[in-house]
């Protein structure tokens, strides 16, 4: 018989022990038992953190279980924060810094870590999890890539793929403002493959989505009912079919008149490429993506859905003022969580659904919703 090893996932988690005063509960039968960890709120979605055992009932196909592990301790947890260095988060690069290192900040001595970030590539940072907040603080200042692409899943696997050989609770934190868009088109990693892997393997994702707009893009091209409005740039108006005229740099209209002989007999795009879209790649344009036009950022709606099924938390945001508020939010709830245990009576190989009730008026638990019964190999 092994050790069930539970794990969770989060775009963020902590979790630390107050000098040797907790253990890590052991386990015997391996996948017999089942290992779950649970955030309970209120009804104004506060933190409850101090409920005893008798305050909870955990359902197995909606058969209550008895529990062979109760906890509310202070727990470690060994955690991955993979961050989103995509072309369109170029211009949040330095609060998403911010926070991140106000997250770093918040773990605790028995807490390892390790900081990831994906674009061009997938890079997790230092070789081993540390405790080291100096370390740690030095990758996320020194070794962030450049702009690119969004391998999101690709990433999320990355994270589970460092944490399979750790023990204890295991977390993967994800922060993005985009939809998967990997930067290769064949051998990618679906959403599918990793909520299937988050509930055999158990893990629990927490993640943080930025919603964010982009400045208006530039006027469409010119037709015959459409011109430039005048500016202190020099730029070209038609009114009627191709018909370029010159303007000045002046606040006023000119005359309608041809350009000089040898001029551009179509009107050159404004300053910044052709109307309508951005230049990729552009880290002085702020609504430069790695795709092209300028468009909205919206978080994958995939997140929302891992981070129910495995009992973490989803956060999105509209804009970035509460950035490092957030961050530390999913620093206490991982701090702040309760852990059940129970031993698994039918290992049939199918999905059970699994449940955990509070028993104190306008209190939820947000715990991962089902397990694969199968036995060790």
């Amino acid at each position: 018989m092994t050790r069930a090893r539970p794990i969770a996932v989060l775009v963020l988690g902590l979790g630390a022990v107050l000098a040797g005063a907790w253990q890590e509960p052991q386990f015997r039968a391996g996948t017999h038992t089942v290992s779950i960890y649970a955030t309970v709120l209120d009804s104004s979605g506060r933190l409850v953190p101090d409920l005893k055992r008798d305050d909870f009932e955990v359902l197995d196909n909606g058969t209550p279980q008895d529990l062979s592990v109760f906890t509310n301790d202070i727990q470690p947890i060994t955690i991955v924060i993979m961050l989103d260095r995509s072309g369109s988060m170029t211009r949040n690069f330095g609060l998403v810094r911010d926070a991140a290192e106000q997250f770093v900040g918040d773990l605790l001595p028995d807490d390892r870590a390790r900081l990831g970030n994906f674009s061009n590539r997938i890079e997790i940072d230092p070789s081993t999890f540390t405790s080291d907040q100096k370390e740690l603080l030095r990758i996320l200042n020194e070794t962030m890539q450049e702009g690119g692409p969004t391998p999101l899943w690709n990433a999320t696997s990355a994270a589970m793929n460092a944490l399979d050989s750790q023990e204890g609770r295991r977390v993967v934190l994800l922060f993005t403002d985009g939809k998967d868009e990997p930067p290769n088109p064949f051998g990618n990693v679906t959403l599918p493959q990793v909520r299937d892997r988050s509930q055999k393997e158990g893990i629990m994702v927490y993640a943080i989505g930025l919603a964010d707009g982009c400045a208006p893009a530039p006027e469409p091209v010119a037709t015959s009912t459409s011109v430039w409005k005048p500016s202190t740039d020099i730029r070209y108006q038609r009114r009627g079919p191709r018909i370029p005229i010159f303007l000045p740099p002046i606040g006023r209209m000119p005359p309608i008149g041809m350009p000089p002989i040898g001029g551009p007999r179509t009107p050159p795009p404004p300053p910044g490429g052709v109307p309508g879209r951005v230049p990729p790649n552009d880290p002085n344009n702020p609504n430069s993506r790695h795709y092209g036009p300028c468009a909205r950022s919206e978080p994958d709606p995939g997140l929302a859905e891992l981070a129910a099924d495995g009992g973490g938390g989803y956060f999105e945001l509209k804009g970035t003022d509460d950035l490092t508020s957030t961050f530390k939010r999913v620093a206490e709830e991982l701090h702040h969580q309760y852990m059940f245990a129970f031993a698994a009576q039918t290992l049939d190989g199918k999905v059970h659904q699994l449940e955990v009730k509070v028993h104190q008026p306008g209190m939820t638990a947000r715990a991962r919703k089902s397990y694969v019964a199968t036995a060790d190999k």
